[in-house]
């Protein structure tokens, strides 16, 4: 196995689906090839990722991704297996909130968690990383560890100034820390293509971003997979959201394969 590729889903914005397009997007990866092996690394304190895919478990923060930040290796394994045999996580813990004082100021403050995943990219095909909805210390340190960005977008809950934030932080990450990083994308989440705002707002969004093929439209069903801690796969794999989260998954595949060098 040669070295995996790691997205990292970003935006600085809530309420966009971005838990939900990496737990969709996680399982689409896994599914579309069984010998693969595919981690999500849950990287909001919120911890609505780790909630779905490992229900009440207590986590010690020693065995979370807390511990992924820290000077030291952890001690034990952090890995957790989840329902799908080649999907694992690494769940998060309320104690994460405290990383962004911890490493402020600190010289690799920046690097922790690429540091801490080197050895991780030699176990796994895909990592995702559910960044925390802010330009923090730890989504700067998914930047830098992370091969692509993929952007999920709400046209209503849209900002120029908000995905301009984000292209600036790429251009600077790109710059002192990863010339590696590149923008897979933005993809519309939640999504009425019908409506005079889509309409009018998509031309301003694509003057910033490239936006993907594949739209996410809203349905219910997400909300209720998630309450039965549930993959929308799994709950409703003939559902137009899973539907969608499979086309995205392969259309991202393509562009990793292009980028990467090889076929798509």
């Amino acid at each position: 196995m040669g070295l995996s590729t790691v997205l990292s889903i970003t935006n600085q914005k809530g309420g966009v689906a971005k838990t939900t397009t990496a737990l969709a997007l996680a399982h689409a990866f896994a599914r579309r090839d069984e010998k693969r092996r595919v981690l999500l690394i849950d990287l909001d304190s919120q911890r609505n990722a780790t909630s779905i895919l490992l229900g009440g478990q207590d986590i010690p923060p020693e065995r979370s991704v807390y511990a992924l930040f820290q000077a030291k290796k952890p001690e034990s394994s952090i890995l957790y297996n989840t329902s799908l045999a080649n999907l694992y996580v690494i769940p998060s813990n309320l104690h994460l909130v405290e990383v962004e004082s911890q490493l402020t100021g600190a010289l690799d403050g920046f690097f922790r968690l690429n540091d801490a995943m080197q050895q991780l990219r030699h176990e796994f095909d895909f990592i995702l990383l559910d960044c925390p909805p802010s330009l923090s210390v730890i989504t700067i340190n998914a930047m830098v560890a992370a091969d692509f960005l993929l952007i999920p977008l709400q046209i209503s809950k849209f900002s120029i100034d908000g995905i301009q934030n984000i292209r600036d932080a790429v251009n600077t990450v790109n710059r002192r820390y990863n010339a590696h990083l590149k923008i897979a994308g933005g993809c519309l989440t939640l999504h009425d293509g019908r409506t005079t705002l889509s309409q009018a707002m998509l031309p301003e969004v694509e003057k910033i971003l490239p936006i993907l093929n594949t739209t996410v439209p809203r349905s219910v069903a997400v909300e209720e997979a998630h309450l039965m801690r549930q993959d929308i796969h799994d709950y409703a794999p003939q559902n137009k959201v899973a539907v969608a989260y499979a086309s995205l998954a392969e259309e991202l595949e393509a562009i990793f394969a292009h980028e990467k060098g090889g076929v798509s």
